[in-house]
């Protein structure tokens, strides 16, 4: 995990990356604020606005792939609050790291972790209505976004070389 700092454009380009046929604008990212999904940790500021670190928008990366596939955002409105929580150990684990969910019922799963999964619980034992289980590897989606930001660090550098060559 990377300790660089990323205006809201920026943040578009790296989400940008994980899901190209998606527009995203920036006002998104003013609503993610508002409502919980991701907010701004940086220290610093660009145009008046807090930056992003790339730990800041896994959250939102894990909703637009949820939404992609076609869950309801009421089945999965705890996941933000969950990835928050754990975000340090997601990064810190990568890959295998897992995501899954039924209905409400949302769990975070590390390499390893043999406690009940209260997601896989609940498909199990429910009736017809709600028949979707969905799950997904947030360590490789962590993984991602670094890859992706990294590459956008490395034209910063010869991007400012170049203004002050000019």
């Amino acid at each position: 995990m990377n300790n660089f700092e990323y205006s809201a454009t920026e943040i578009r380009k790296i989400l940008q990356g994980l899901f190209p046929h998606r527009r995203l604008v920036l006002s998104q990212f003013t609503f993610f604020n508002q409502i919980g999904i991701a907010k701004p940790t940086g220290s610093s500021f660009k145009r008046g606005r807090r930056c992003y670190r790339i730990e800041d928008i896994l959250s939102i990366a894990c909703i637009l792939a949820l939404k992609e596939e076609g869950i309801p955002y009421k089945n999965i409105e705890s996941v933000p609050l969950i990835i928050q929580e754990n975000v340090d150990r997601i990064f810190l684990y990568g890959t295998g790291v897992r995501l899954s969910g039924h209905g409400p019922a949302v769990d975070l799963r590390f390499p390893g972790d043999t406690s009940e999964n209260t997601a896989l619980d609940s498909f199990l034992s429910a009736e017809k209505e709600e028949l979707i289980f969905w799950g997904f590897d947030v360590g490789l989606l962590a993984k991602q976004l670094c890859d992706i930001a990294d590459q956008l660090t490395l034209v910063r550098p010869a991007t400012a070389a170049a203004v002050v060559a000019a």
